[in-house]
């Protein structure tokens, strides 16, 4: 596979985003008995309008933000954990809550197949089928817990991270899960619709905070591709996430690659918010490795005002290492040596290293863990191969 950002012609096509991560070391995080629930949450941002060329009471009017939230549950599950298939039949009714189940399954057969195609996997059928730890209907969490708000990735939805998800879930933590849905008719194609989704992001956020299980005082950002760029613009915008995590997003861009990336690129950066030392929340950007001599914009280290910020990039890695589909694809087909889904355990638990720090920090009962500062130094002793902490040129 080619290193770096797949083309813009890609993401538009039937795949959108391809991407990829895994299971959780959890060897850094402390013990939990935690099981991971799903439950879809479809409301309408009424501050907004969608569809403005229907009727003022027609459904989609005013604009859909679908929020697929996974959390902690004490519950023992007693149904069958859901499939990989299950999470991607809740792909299509992002922008149409009553888009037939037929339908999405038509919808996640395509999905599933062109990932198959492109990660080399001979069975489509096993994709859909892989068993996740995920469950629908059980108990929500009994106290507050910490809520990270997740910005997929181009026209991408939950099934990008689930794996992810699901590791951050058993630390305690609920993971509320936005589309990137542009602005009317849903698909993102141009650099304005990613304000379309710093909008969803800010309504969810909202939205969990109504809830009665949700620690509002202790909100996080996580991000993967576009979700990077949506993702620093919410932050700029408003004061109350505490933590921002970029899983190689495109806040940072790399010119001379793609020509249709380098004009998005530069469209997006004329369209505010754009000021980047508005960020004083803690920050970390993990990288995947870039092919050399290509000029790079991005917010690190000079632009961000955090003084809590890290960049660590995985030598050797491509932008889909950064979601769940290789993990998924090498469990089904484990013969397949092209695929290194072992970077999902760094990935995982820096993760929640990460999110430990700065959003369970001042909690009494969270016992004492490794910071994120020592943690990458600790790969980067380990492992010097493997990792770098060279910031992008200018």
């Amino acid at each position: 596979m080619q290193k770096g950002l797949l083309p813009l012609s890609f993401f538009l096509s039937v795949i959108f985003a391809l991407l990829f991560i895994g299971s959780c070391s959890k060897k850094r995080s402390p013990s939990v008995d935690f099981h991971t629930g799903l439950t879809i949450l479809k409301e309408f941002d009424r501050s907004r309008k969608f569809d403005t060329t229907s009727d003022a009471k027609a459904a989609f009017y005013f604009r859909p933000v679908k929020i697929d939230v996974f959390y902690p549950s004490a519950e023992k599950p007693v149904r069958q954990a859901l499939t990989y298939g299950d999470l991607m039949d809740q792909y299509e009714q992002r922008m149409n809550y009553n888009t037939p189940i037929d339908t999405c399954k038509k919808t996640s057969q395509i999905l599933a197949g062109s990932t198959a195609e492109y990660l080399h996997v001979e069975s489509t059928s096993k994709i859909l089928r892989y068993r996740m730890d995920i469950y629908e209907g059980l108990k929500f969490p009994a106290k507050r817990s910490p809520l990270i708000i997740y910005a997929a990735g181009m026209n991408g939805s939950s099934w990008e991270n689930p794996v992810l998800f699901d590791s951050l879930a058993k630390r305690g933590y609920v993971i509320a899960a936005i589309s990137s849905v542009g602005k009317y008719p849903g698909y993102m194609t141009e650099a304005i619709d990613v304000n379309e989704q710093v909008g969803d992001i800010l309504f969810a956020k909202n939205t969990m905070s109504a809830l009665p299980f949700i620690d509002t005082a202790r909100i996080g950002l996580l991000s993967w591709s576009l979700g990077g760029t949506s993702a620093t613009k919410a932050t700029m915008l408003s004061h109350d996430f505490k933590a921002l995590l970029s899983l190689d997003g495109t806040e940072i861009h790399y010119y001379g690659i793609d020509t249709a990336w380098d004009r998005w690129y530069k469209q997006s950066r004329q369209i505010p918010p754009f000021e980047p030392e508005q960020i004083t929340t803690p920050y970390l950007y993990l990288s995947s490795e870039h092919p050399a001599g290509f000029d790079s914009i991005y917010l690190l280290p000079q632009y961000v005002h955090s003084k809590d910020k890290y960049f660590l990039i995985l030598n050797k890695s491509i932008h889909e290492d950064f979601s769940s589909m290789v993990t998924v694809a090498k469990a089904v087909s484990p013969e397949l040596v092209d695929i290194d889904s072992a970077r999902h355990a760094v990935i995982c638990s820096l993760a929640g290293t990460f999110f430990d720090q700065y959003l369970k920090q001042q909690d009494e009962q969270q016992p004492e863990t490794i910071t994120t500062r020592e943690y990458i130094q600790q790969l980067l002793t380990e492992r010097p191969a493997s990792f770098d902490t060279a910031y992008p040129h200018k």
